[in-house]
């Protein structure tokens, strides 16, 4: 049976290969949509026609992991897409940092309390003004 420390410690990679995922995804996506154009792009808008609260999010990610400028403006979602996925960087590696400090159920509360908090601020941000 895998400790809850152990747990812990390997949901904490899990997620920081979700980030890694996410940044390299941003970065071979124009290829992959160039060499695939028949792959479906965001569902929600091909349901609807609307874009929906992430569209454009690949693109603003490969601007800036690019240096383009085509744009005039990155998207407002996209900037608090980039302070959160920032910050979810930092909490993780703060989180398997303390986790050789602290055991048992500390970190994942103090994890879990953070998270909700930062949950509550980016959907506030994200409301129409």
């Amino acid at each position: 049976m895998v400790s809850l420390a152990r747990a812990y410690k390997i949901f904490n990679l899990v997620v920081m290969g979700f980030l890694l995922y996410a940044l390299v995804f941003s970065a071979v996506s124009p290829t992959l949509t160039k060499k695939f154009p028949f792959l479906p792009g965001c569902i929600h808008k091909e349901l609807t026609g609307d874009p929906c609260v992430f569209c454009g999010l690949t693109r603003d990610m490969n601007c800036v992991l690019t240096g383009s400028v085509t744009q005039d403006r990155i998207n407002t979602n996209f900037q608090i897409f980039l302070a959160a996925y920032a910050f979810e960087w930092f909490i993780r590696i703060f989180m398997l940092l303390m986790s050789r400090r602290f055991t048992g159920k500390t970190l994942p509360a103090i994890d879990i309390f953070i998270h909700c908090i930062l949950a509550i601020r980016i959907i506030q941000a994200m409301q129409p003004v």
